[in-house]
């Protein structure tokens, strides 16, 4: 028996990297793992595609989630960007640095607003909230 057995995981940013290696671990510790990505092939025993800057999109997800595996106990808000044209404050487009702050920002506090309710609803869980480092210069 695994530490996450018949636990219900939602892990955003689950395509690739980071998150899909997650969702591969948490399911081999029993977990059963939504996998959410704006991408197709999100790991996971349910695979959603969503916009996790998207209101819209992450109360629809966490429904259909909540719908289709009966509860959610874990939200892992993984998502996270860093384009090519994120190069530094002098040469990145505002409209870059918003995007990147949208996905890597806002997704965390629209996961939690609209998480933590299922959380509640089954009488408690865990969130877990990556962060991004990075470094200037040599």
């Amino acid at each position: 028996m695994g530490r996450l057995e018949g636990k219900v995981c939602v892990i955003t940013g689950a395509a690739s990297g980071i998150g899909a290696e997650t969702a591969r671990l948490f399911t081999d510790e029993g977990a059963r793992v939504v996998g959410v990505d704006v991408a197709e092939g999100a790991e996971g025993e349910l695979a959603l595609q969503a916009d996790v800057a998207d209101e819209d999109s992450v109360r629809d997800m966490y429904a259909q989630a909540a719908e289709q595996m009966g509860r959610i106990d874990v939200l892992f808000n993984n998502a996270g960007i860093s384009p090519d044209d994120d190069v530094s404050v002098l040469d990145t487009s505002l409209d870059v640095w918003e995007r990147v702050q949208d996905v890597n920002l806002k997704s965390v506090f629209l996961c939690c607003k609209h998480g933590i309710p299922h959380l509640l609803d089954g009488g408690g869980g865990s969130v877990i909230s990556r962060s991004e480092e990075r470094r200037v210069g040599k």
